[in-house]
């Protein structure tokens, strides 16, 4: 068997398990970067309620403790079990203390998220009572408790949002998602958190096993290469086998030869010397017998050798294939706005670095466009959050259609979208900027039969030498805010 044509193979199969490691790693990095962005959305979420009780910061600093340090599911569902019954009863006694019309404790009289969301009602200035909460004889709903389950329902749309999900998951998304808007004011969101709470568990649990199927598939990758390798050994053990054996037959041959010179040389007649030769001869034919069964021997095993590889390797680059069509769909699912269908702020981020990276080392101008739905939420407050996202995807399309092959666009959070423009200056990318901006206004939307005014502003800011991200997005939004000052459906550029 030939060796030197194996060892390509297995330097082959070598890279392609090293780029597969590879790939495994990008892909355990992301994972742990979305959980990171849900840690910090738990933290930040409770640090913005502060100061709404003091039973309540502390449930919601054990929650952060647990989150920071990854305790099981177990004590995750307690901590937001205490949480939410915490919040019924703050809830109650808001209710009670409105109709009673009596000051709210210190303990909640702190500005916070969750207090305009659930907390005590309205002061007038110079009013040391609280205002009693306007209830008709039939018990109408309150415009404040209205206005509180719209902020919650608010939030928890934009958090779902913000999760990149598999295809499997969207229906179940879609469905929380429905409650949500379906909740009434004075109804427990309880069940809706809980739901939400099991979803990211869900992903969680699914983002392990597919990291341990990896895992499992690697090592599974590592043994069966160690196996080919000792087959190789093997084949190279047989050439070896088979080299002694041909210098066992050549020393064989020369003997019996020397025998039959000793012969010739030392008979007396000739009937002795046919004999001697005779046998010397024959001698020869058993060893080159003996040794051709072997050759045949060793031939068939090497046969059945190679077959078994070939076999194994086949399976091994069917299952390689299987595992990096499915790492990359996932990747592209996880790099894609599940509302939009446009790339997402992961997807941004990495091309963020790309583009960057390119920018240093050949110093093309690079621009970045952020843009933001005007009176976003009008929409949603005058026509619901159906008619909101119809808007969204109809924007995220007028603007992936209008870019260049080399730009890229994405949606960036709520109703927020950013550009990156490569290759122009900033004054450049101004008038392709304003074509979108022409595009989104004249673009045609209609609920119920009713026509619909949308339009967008932009701000602009071209990266400099030395900016960090931050300050380059800060300047890019703080054009934006002028445009919205002035205005808005403009696009502003940063300011020298």
């Amino acid at each position: 068997m030939d060796t030197d044509n194996n060892m390509p193979e297995t330097e082959h199969w070598k890279k392609k398990y090293f780029d597969q490691l590879g790939e495994f790693e990008r892909e355990q990095k992301q994972w742990h970067e979305s959980e990171e962005l849900l840690c910090k959305t738990v933290s930040r979420l409770t640090l913005a309620a502060d100061g709404l009780n003091e039973e309540l910061d502390r449930q919601f600093r054990d929650l952060r403790i647990a989150v920071r340090d990854r305790v099981s599911t177990a004590q995750l569902r307690s901590c937001v079990d205490d949480i939410s019954s915490t919040l019924l009863k703050l809830d109650k006694h808001t209710d009670t203390s409105a109709e009673q019309a009596t000051p709210v404790a210190d303990s909640t009289s702190k500005s916070g998220l969750m207090q305009r969301l659930f907390g005590a009602p309205d002061k007038t200035p110079g009013d040391e009572k609280v205002r009693p909460a306007a209830r008709t004889d039939k018990g109408e709903i309150t415009q404040q408790a209205r206005q509180k389950t719209e902020g919650v329902r608010e939030i928890l749309i934009q958090l779902l949002e913000r999760l990149s999900l598999p295809n499997e998951f969207i229906e179940k998304l879609g469905a929380i998602r429905e409650q949500i808007e379906k909740m009434g004011a004075g109804q427990s969101w309880d069940r809706i958190v809980e739901q939400i709470a099991e979803l990211i568990q869900t992903i969680r649990i699914k983002t392990q096993k597919e990291k341990q199927g990896i895992e499992d598939f690697l090592l599974q990758l590592t043994e069966r290469l160690q196996e080919v390798d000792r087959q190789l050994q093997g084949s190279g053990q047989y050439y070896d086998e088979s080299l002694q054996a041909g210098e066992r037959l050549d020393s064989a041959v020369k003997r019996e030869i020397s025998g039959i010179e000793s012969s010739v040389r030392d008979a007396s007649d000739m009937g002795q010397l046919r004999q001697l030769v005779q046998t010397h001869i024959e001698s020869v034919l058993t060893q080159m017998e003996k040794h051709r069964q072997l050759e045949q021997h060793r031939h068939e095993q090497s046969k059945s050798l190679i077959a078994n590889m070939s076999e194994r390797l086949q399976d091994l680059e069917s299952e390689s294939q299987e595992l990096r069509s499915r790492v990359q769909e996932e990747r592209n699912q996880a790099m894609t706005d599940v509302l939009t269908g446009i790339p997402n702020r992961l997807a941004y981020e990495q091309r963020l670095e790309q583009e960057i990276a390119r920018y240093k080392r050949f110093a093309i101008p690079l621009v970045m466009a952020v843009w933001d739905i005007d009176h976003f939420k009008n929409v949603n407050d005058s026509f619901g959050h159906r008619s909101g996202d119809k808007v969204l995807r109809t924007i995220a399309r007028v603007l992936a259609a209008g870019i260049r092959k080399t730009d890229f666009v994405a949606r960036y959070g709520g109703e927020e979208f950013v550009q990156l423009m490569t290759g122009s200056s900033l004054q450049e990318c101004l008038p392709t900027a304003e074509k979108l901006r022409t595009a989104v206004e004249s673009t045609g939307f209609h609920f119920r039969d009713q026509a619909v005014t949308i339009t967008a502003s932009c701000g602009l800011a071209e990266y400099q030498d030395g900016d960090s991200v931050e300050q380059w997005f800060e300047r890019a939004d703080k054009a934006l805010y002028r445009a919205k000052q002035k205005g808005r459906n403009r696009c502003e550029v940063a300011l020298p």
